[in-house]
């Protein structure tokens, strides 16, 4: 009776060490859902989807040759899961049938081969025939003549770093990167600049962005950027007039505020399709990098959609950007800025 009891003790052991099966879960190709579901599910339909796994493919095939390694339309359906619900890694991973370790995975991957791709989708205005198409179609809001683009910042809310929290609370009070972005009349995005933490102004951001360099460096660069009151006026971004006394400048006003609010509208689509983004949808466990790097993601995704008319997905609210905040520091105001602007309201809103 011992040895049989010592026997199945023995039988016992060997079975707990032996390692334990995995479970791979049911995974569901996009290809073989309703459009309707894609576009709830992904905020991209079915065509923009299987083009994105053929452009990324380079990137994401897997270098093993296990059997169970993630299929590449699994790692971008995973990556815009996560992109466009707004919810953390477990509850995105279990919809697409992987883990939390391997929806992590496929969420750098794709971020990381979007990122790359950012130069080919996010494009200034530069050649002539671009500058007068983009003038063209903002003239057509509100007869604001010769407009290259809106100016705008939007903040991306984090767990902010231990070690030096209070960079990233921003006016608003709460953390977050403060993402600056240039878009067209048709809310597409044309520049980005996404480094800065919440509490760096909005003036001091585009101080240190390359748009200076832009208008001032090149010589067919024919007109100007549209910005709020958190900026300084320049002679290649016009503010609106603080406190207009005529009815020339209050027309111009008018005009203007019409024209800036596409970056506010643009602002609210990208944060409306990528839920992620948005401080509703929760706050990026991710570090500073990471969340700037899911932020031109999604900028490029955007792009993408914007270019092919996929429309917002029912019940997306087009909000306006927050509030501006007022810089600590304002420049003043150049003679050569004034003049400019003053010449501009004279002859066109006159």
């Amino acid at each position: 009776m011992a040895l049989y009891l010592l026997a199945q003790r023995a039988h016992a052991r060997r079975r707990r060490r032996l390692p334990q099966e995995r479970v791979f879960k049911p995974r569901i190709q996009f290809l073989n859902m309703p459009e309707e579901q894609v576009m709830r599910r992904y905020q991209l339909n079915p065509e923009m989807i299987r083009d994105l796994c053929h452009a990324l493919e380079r990137d994401l095939q897997p270098s093993t040759g296990r059997s169970h390694a993630l299929p590449v339309y699994v790692k971008v359906t995973a990556a815009l899961n996560f992109y466009t619900s707004g919810t953390f890694q477990t509850p995105a991973g279990d919809a697409a049938g992987i883990s939390q370790a391997s929806m992590s995975r496929c969420v750098s991957q794709v971020t990381t081969a979007l990122t790359r791709r950012a130069n080919a989708y996010i494009r200034f205005p530069f050649q002539p025939r671009q500058q007068a198409r983009t003038k063209e179609e903002f003239l057509r809001i509100a007869g604001f003549p010769n407009v290259l683009g809106t100016l705008g910042c939007t903040h991306v809310a984090l767990k902010p770093p231990s070690d030096h929290e209070n960079l990233y609370r921003n006016p608003l009070r709460f953390h977050s990167m403060n993402m600056q972005l240039v878009c067209d009349a048709n809310g597409m995005i044309t520049h980005v600049v996404a480094e800065f933490p919440g509490s760096v102004p909005d003036a001091h951001i585009l101080s240190c962005s390359s748009l200076r360099g832009i208008f001032e460096g090149h010589q067919n660069m024919n007109g100007w950027l549209l910005g709020d009151g958190t900026y300084p006026l320049k002679p290649w971004l016009l503010t609106p007039v603080e406190t207009a006394e005529t009815a020339a400048e209050q027309r111009y006003n008018t005009a203007h505020m019409a024209t800036q609010a596409v970056v506010g509208r643009t602002v609210g689509a990208l944060k409306g399709r990528f839920r992620c983004l948005d401080r509703a949808g929760g706050v990026l466990q991710y570090s500073p990098l990471k969340v700037c790097h899911i932020f031109v993601a999604c900028c490029v995704l955007h792009n993408m959609a914007v270019g092919r008319g996929i429309a917002m997905p029912e019940g997306v609210e087009l909000r306006a950007r927050q509030p501006a905040q007022a810089s600590p520091h304002p420049e003043p105001l150049s003679q050569e800025s004034q003049c400019l602007r003053q010449e501009l309201i004279t002859s066109y809103f006159s």
